[in-house]
């Protein structure tokens, strides 16, 4: 594949994707890719990452997988309540449930903040984007479920502004903190939070 073709293709991408499919070594695929984010044709991401904001495809949160690597982890928290209409209000970071270390990563395309929740976490509540590429993203009992959890041991997302109730099955919200939570005094809490926000098992 020539590289017209591959930027034809990929909005989003790692050095290494380029080098393979373009059948180039990857110190020559890096050069390559730096001059061109040097002209302003890419925007480096982070190490290895790139990103092409003008193709008709790109979507910052696509770089969500990339930057995991081999962590597992999904779009979740304020981000994917505001993707699934849950809130109004626009998160000014793309935030991200991640096995690995919490983190910041401030790119040209935007702000990426990991929180680190346990491995059980991750088993259930998680789809992928209907984007090309696609992405993992919680569902919104899932996200609302992350968000709660974080609250009560970080200082993020202690207020939530307005959710739409109409948005949110109560029934899996619970479905998912008994699977996935298993400390009792963490299941308490929660509980009691879900509670004040009008989120209730039976509905």
């Amino acid at each position: 594949m020539d590289a017209i073709t591959f930027s034809l293709r990929h909005a989003v991408f790692t050095t290494r994707l380029f080098a393979t499919l373009t059948k180039r070594g990857v110190d020559s695929a890096s050069r390559t890719l730096n001059r061109l984010a040097a002209r302003g044709q890419l925007a480096k991401v982070t190490r290895g990452i790139w990103a092409q904001t003008a193709h008709p495809a790109f979507t910052p949160f696509a770089a969500v997988g990339f930057l995991l690597g081999n962590e597992q982890g999904h779009v979740s928290f304020v981000s994917a309540l505001h993707r699934h209409g849950v809130i109004s209000q626009i998160p000014g970071a793309i935030h991200v449930a991640t096995t690995g270390h919490s983190r910041v990563v401030d790119s040209p395309i935007g702000r990426f903040e990991f929180f680190r929740l346990r491995p059980q976490m991750m088993l259930t509540g998680v789809d992928v984007s209907a984007t090309d590429p696609f992405y993992p993203i919680a569902t919104p009992e899932k996200a609302l479920l992350d968000t709660v959890y974080v609250a009560l041991w970080r200082r993020r997302f202690k207020r939530l502004p307005e959710l739409d109730l109409e948005s949110i099955d109560g029934r899996r919200v619970y479905e998912l903190l008994e699977r996935q939570v298993t400390a009792l005094p963490f299941k308490k809490a929660l509980v009691a939070r879900l509670g004040e926000l009008g989120i209730h098992a039976d509905r």
